[in-house]
């Protein structure tokens, strides 16, 4: 914060040999303060932050799954149908009728075979290596001496 003093117009008038003018008048300087406020950053201190990236091998299981069918053909006899039959499941196996058309005044299906498909399943361990990430965060103050 400063301080400005001004002096006014008037006192800076002229004196003769020391005397005042010629009426006699005393000038009395008139003074005017006038305030300049300002402002400025002032840094009081910085902070540093880091990442850190940590890995950690880790070892998982994983249940590998296969199915496998196994394929066999069954022979049928005298199965007629009016219409075509389904395929269905019984338990784990799936039973897909093979038809032919057979000729009779009417159309109807007999079965002459079926395919029966078993499904297995085999559950295998796998172990597999993976590398993991981890994030740590640092902060540290730095301050600034004054």
């Amino acid at each position: 914060m400063e301080r400005e003093i001004k002096p006014s117009d008037k006192h800076e008038r002229k004196q003769e040999e020391g005397r005042f003018l010629k009426e006699e008048t005393k000038v009395i300087p008139v003074v005017e303060e006038v305030l300049k406020v300002d402002k400025k950053l002032v840094e009081t201190g910085r902070i540093h932050i880091r990442k850190e990236i940590n890995k950690e091998e880790k070892q998982i299981e994983i249940p590998l799954i296969n199915e496998s069918y196994e394929v066999e053909k069954v022979k049928v006899k005298n199965q007629i149908f009016d219409q075509p039959p389904s395929i269905r499941h019984e338990g784990n196996v799936i039973v897909i009728p093979v038809i032919k058309e057979v000729a009779e005044i009417k159309i109807r299906y007999e079965v002459t075979e079926e395919i029966y498909l078993k499904k297995n399943k085999t559950i295998t361990p796998h172990t597999e290596q993976v590398t993991l990430k981890k994030e740590k965060v640092i902060i540290e103050r730095e301050t600034t001496e004054k």
